[in-house]
């Protein structure tokens, strides 16, 4: 991992200290939050204490507003969960080893069943799991003490998670009670911290200081990363588990003024954008050109959690490695495994501390592998941030199969294809698994390396095809299935149906399979499309659907790679289905605008152009046609002073002297436009013009640079 070494070039506080200098900071004046600092924490699985609530990356429960970052825990069933919230946290994005971290929070009223917190995790987490990664909380409310006191708004708590010296979990925590209700408004929650204790500070007063010097404090010694979360109920701190019982009001607001690093003279930073690794990429290879590669060392040694180290292992005893290794593709080694009789198998390459591998999203992993085998293997990554990826590796007949005949062959997987990775914080840069393997049999691997990326599609001037036949609705480009990319029902839960198409002569006609209370499918690309172009105004996805079915289900699409980071549903609820659908078993084209998914989609990365997705029960029918998104605008304007030129631009003295460039949603052959006025920068406005024939129109515009 590389830190970032401070220099005397920074912003001095106004004590004047020696070492007091910020260093980091995010203030929260921005329009959004910032997702090259802040990812998320997303699931309704309890996180270790039985927590009520499904914590998402949606608008809805983060956001800006007033200059404070919000999180907002809301009372709503989500996702099977009785309430919503966000857990937000930098790691792979920011880092910290020793300095002084500070935030101004408005925690809010907790009364009954609200648990916020301002904490941190060790950056080895979960390559290295907790305790071992070691916890620091800055600042715990809401606890059952509080509760059954009268004082859960003054009762908080300071605290160190970590092993001790016998390997078991122990806790340093200190209670105080806070003089004031800490909801009432914002205070400063602190840690100082440097190679020999840790601080902890509410409103400038010390609340605890704890000695990490004993050698079984390593973790403490290690980069760490933010948290700032508000959980709701569980069987820990709360320990209110029934969601009836959770008597607090909601929306219920925890704002952030700010959250700051000041250093001190061990300080060390670790910013994501230093961190990114470039260039071919070596997992084992010897003679392939890469820019870096993994140094594999000894787990078994005190300090390989804490270093940037790797170790390959193979899982449970279910193989091991030849006694002779003389198996390779390229160069001198190779690894050559022997199958157990356990009846699967399994296999990784372990980094502690993760790498940043955001440069690879859209390249590929390539891999020499060789047996005569028949068993299914699955290739796969895994992140700290994202959960185990796994894609099927079957023969020569199969989308990312080889030859089962004692050769060596290279596997090339996109690794956009890993679904719910953070490539930011990849641990685990190749598994192999095996679930049902044969005893006694070989395989061998070598030249395993990741290809940087390739530049993503990018549609501009017209219409997108997803799936439509209709040569208007994908005039900027169509998405090639089996080439691009595939149309995937997920898990199976969807079998064919007889197809009645909307256009065109084929259509996506399903039912559930079998016994499945839900189904789910998506068109997934190799490499992530840039649809930037479509969000504007005038931008839209539209589809064609029907189905006389009353089960729910949501249409959606996804940027990004990490699991419900990116990720925009929309329910259609039998009632009360929006954009105009009926349940009448007739064909309907909804026209969902750009604008209603842009604050959670990002459209510069789109990694699933098209989903839906069922969780309430099977569906008896359900059938897609003429999918596409319409509406991008042209990639380059064409300005000429006071004329559009080519229909797409135009650029004007404003009130002040200044030029603005301006970019226009659709194409008009040309016009003279006068007594023009401009607006904010980046805002869209709309004004009524004539188009060359005399007719009266609207365009809109939106000012793209203020020289």
């Amino acid at each position: 991992m590389k830190a970032v070494l401070l220099s005397s070039v920074l912003v001095w506080l106004a004590s004047g200290s020696a070492h007091a200098a910020v260093v980091w900071s995010d203030e929260f004046n921005g329009a959004e939050i910032d997702s090259k600092v802040w990812t998320y924490d997303v699931g309704g699985g309890g996180f270790g204490n039985g927590q009520l609530e499904h914590n998402t990356a949606r608008s809805e429960n983060s956001y800006i507003e007033n200059g404070s970052l919000v999180i907002e825990a809301r009372d709503e069933t989500y996702s099977g969960n009785a309430f919503t919230s966000a857990r937000m946290l930098t790691q792979g994005r920011f880092a910290f080893k020793y300095g002084t971290l500070e935030a101004r929070i408005q925690l809010p009223d907790t009364a009954d069943g609200l648990w916020p917190a301002f904490w941190l995790l060790g950056n080895n987490f979960p390559g290295i799991n907790w305790p071992g990664c070691g916890e620091v909380d800055i600042v715990e409310m809401g606890s059952e003490a509080g509760i059954s006191e009268g004082k859960q708004q003054e009762r908080y708590n300071v605290a160190m998670h970590f092993s001790n010296a016998a390997g078991d979990q122990q806790s340093n925590v200190v209670w105080d009670d806070a003089p004031v209700d800490l909801s009432l408004d914002y205070h400063h929650y602190k840690v100082a911290w440097t190679p020999t204790d840790m601080t902890f500070y509410l409103d400038g007063d010390v609340v605890a200081t704890w000695d990490i010097t004993a050698a079984h404090m390593a973790e403490f010694h290690q980069p760490f990363f933010p948290i700032l979360n508000l959980a709701i109920g569980g069987w820990n701190y709360v320990n209110i588990t029934d969601p009836n019982l959770i008597t607090a009001t909601f929306p219920a607001k925890m704002k952030v003024d700010w959250i700051r690093l000041s250093d001190n003279p061990y300080t060390e930073i670790f910013p994501g954008e230093d961190t990114a690794e470039t260039g071919n990429f070596g997992v084992f290879t010897e003679t392939t050109p890469v820019n870096s590669s993994l140094v594999y060392g000894d787990d078994s040694s005190a300090s390989w959690p804490y270093s940037d180290e790797a170790a390959v292992y193979p899982w449970a005893d279910t193989m091991t490695f030849a006694s002779a290794q003389t198996e390779f593709s390229e160069g001198t080694e190779g690894w050559t495994l022997d199958v157990a009789a356990i009846g699967w198998c399994g296999m990784g390459v372990l980094v502690p501390n993760f790498r940043n591998m955001e440069n690879y999203s859209d390249g590929f992993l390539h891999v020499d592998i060789k047996t005569t085998s028949t068993d299914l293997y699955e290739f796969g990554i895994e992140s700290a941030r994202g959960q185990q990826a796994w894609l099927p590796v079957g023969d020569e007949t199969t989308e990312f199969g080889f030859a089962r005949d004692g050769n060596w062959h290279t596997v090339s997987i996109p690794l956009n294809r890993f679904g719910n990775t953070d490539f930011m914080t990849v641990n685990q840069l190749f598994m192999l698994l095996c679930t049902a393997s044969t005893a006694g049999t070989t395989f061998s691997l070598d030249n395993i390396w990741w290809e940087p990326s390739v530049p993503r599609p990018t549609p501009t001037g017209g219409s997108f095809g997803v799936y439509t036949e209709t040569a208007a609705n994908k005039n900027a480009g169509e998405f090639g299935l089996g080439v691009d990319g595939d149309f995937f029902v997920w898990a199976n839960t969807l079998d064919p149906a007889a197809q009645n198409p909307d256009e065109g002569s084929e259509s996506l006609s399903f039912q559930s399979a079998a016994g499945l209370s839900w189904f789910g499918a998506a068109f997934t690309p190799n490499v992530k499309y840039n649809l930037a172009a479509f969000d504007n105004p005038n931008g839209k996805l539209k589809f064609s659907m029907k189905t006389s079915s009353t089960v729910e289900f949501q249409v959606g699409m996804k940027s990004g790679n990490q699991d419900g980071v990116g990720q925009k549903w929309f329910t259609f609820q039998s009632g009360g289905d929006p954009y105009g659908f009926a349940r009448d078993g007739l064909w309907h084209t909804i026209e969902i605008p750009v604008t209603d998914f842009n604050a959670d989609v990002d459209l510069s990365q789109m990694s699933q152009l098209f989903q839906i997705l069922g969780t309430a029960g099977p569906i008896s029918d359900i059938e897609l046609d003429n999918i596409y998104y319409s509406g991008g605008l042209a990639n380059e304007t064409n300005v000429v002073a006071a004329i559009i030129q080519d229909g797409v631009g135009i650029s004007w003295p404003s009130t002040d002297g200044s030029i603005y460039t301006v970019q226009w949603t659709d194409n008009l052959s040309s016009n003279v436009w006068n007594n023009m006025t401009t607006d904010v920068e980046g805002d869209w406005t709309t004004k009524t013009v004539f188009d060359p024939f005399g007719t009266e129109t609207s365009r809109a515009y939106r000012v793209l640079e203020n020289p």
